[in-house]
């Protein structure tokens, strides 16, 4: 309950008008692992950071919103920043961090590529025996 006294005229009440371009500040994961370009510190996926997201008004892609992550190295405390990429479904590196490829993620793409491939000529040889058998 809120007390407004009898002579109150909420006309006279100045209402802050919110704007466009406002940064929102949000709790997120490092969606990668990345080392520091200043003080070479390793920032590992997952971990957690106060990000400043802004709208980034200057490019577009089919008219999805993309956005942009502002983070301080808990090291030497250094900005670096990322962007959203709806045409890869990932995010773009911009400034202050360098993006470090584990050679056991790409093992694993490419144990997965390879039994897509085989998975799919085993498919192509069944599908020409069938059609062999059915000529005959």
């Amino acid at each position: 309950n809120k007390f407004y006294p009898h002579d109150f005229d909420p006309t006279k009440v100045y209402k802050r008008r919110k704007s466009s371009t406002r940064a929102v500040k949000v709790r997120t994961m490092i969606p990668f692992t990345v080392a520091c370009l200043k003080c070479g510190s390793y920032i590992y996926r997952g971990t957690k950071f106060n990000a400043i997201k802004k709208k980034v008004f200057s490019k577009n892609y089919l008219d999805i919103l993309l956005f942009r992550f502002y983070m301080n190295c808990h090291v030497c405390n250094s900005v670096f920043y990322f962007r959203t990429s709806p045409e890869s479904g990932s995010y773009i590196i911009e400034k202050g961090i360098k993006h470090i490829v584990s050679n056991s993620i790409d093992k694993m793409r490419e144990i997965q590529i390879n039994k897509f491939k085989e998975l799919i000529a085993h498919k192509n040889e069944k599908c020409i025996n069938v059609k062999q058998l059915l000529q005959i």
